[in-house]
């Protein structure tokens, strides 16, 4: 898992710079139909949602793996 902050999100090229808690920029790239969960900030709860609902400043946690063949 990686955490931090954005610091740059391009949604063409559909990638994004993390900046880690120890400074390093972590540089990701999205995959299409990547799940994105955004924090509701009502309730605090969490809501489905893409990649453009990112913003640079956003604390985010990323996490990353296998999927099986129904993504």
């Amino acid at each position: 898992m990686i955490e931090g902050r954005i610091k740059k999100i391009d949604l063409a090229r559909r990638t994004a710079v993390i900046i880690t808690q120890d400074n390093q920029d972590v540089v990701l790239t999205f995959p299409n139909g990547a799940n994105i969960e955004v924090r509701e900030p009502t309730t605090m709860g969490t809501m489905g949602g893409g990649l453009e609902d990112l913003r640079e400043g956003y604390f985010v946690e990323v996490e990353f793996g296998d999927h099986d063949a129904d993504g």
